[in-house]
């Protein structure tokens, strides 16, 4: 898929972004950075940053803790005239080793873990949208 289809986000969780205890990260954390993935696709198909209309089948499957490194990804799998429906995944890549005697440490995954994943809609009106597509895109399957 050509590059202004697909965006990837790497992030590191701060402890300012624990919500719960046990260092527990909220979903809501999650969903702000499905929104800037999805910003940054509509800037790169549109010149816009558009607007994120909604969510459909929104799925936590994992925990997030305060350390962890995240890579959040947005694909565009269907164009309207205005919308852009875009598949979400977070993958947790990075996570605290919770070795007591290193505090610092942390683990490679050898696999990431998918943490969330949902289905969003963006919309960019006409009057905003400033690029055409020179790719001949094709939705992801």
């Amino acid at each position: 898929m050509e590059e202004n289809h697909e965006v990837k986000l790497r992030v590191r969780v701060s402890a300012n972004d624990v919500h719960y205890a046990g260092n527990l990260v909220d979903g809501a954390h999650i969903m702000k950075l499905f929104g800037d993935v999805a910003t940054e696709i509509t800037i790169r198909y549109d010149g816009d940053e558009g607007l994120l209309r909604g969510y459909e089948n929104v799925e936590f499957l994992e925990p997030v803790y305060g350390g962890d490194f995240l890579e959040v990804v947005g694909k565009i799998v269907k164009v309207g005239n205005t919308s852009r429906k875009i598949i979400f995944e977070a993958f947790k890549i990075i996570t605290s080793s919770n070795d007591v005697n290193q505090e610092s440490a942390c683990d490679l995954l050898e696999s990431p873990i998918l943490v969330a994943k949902a289905v969003g809609t963006s919309v960019v009106t006409k009057d905003k949208q400033r690029k055409t597509d020179p790719t001949g895109f094709e939705p992801a399957t």
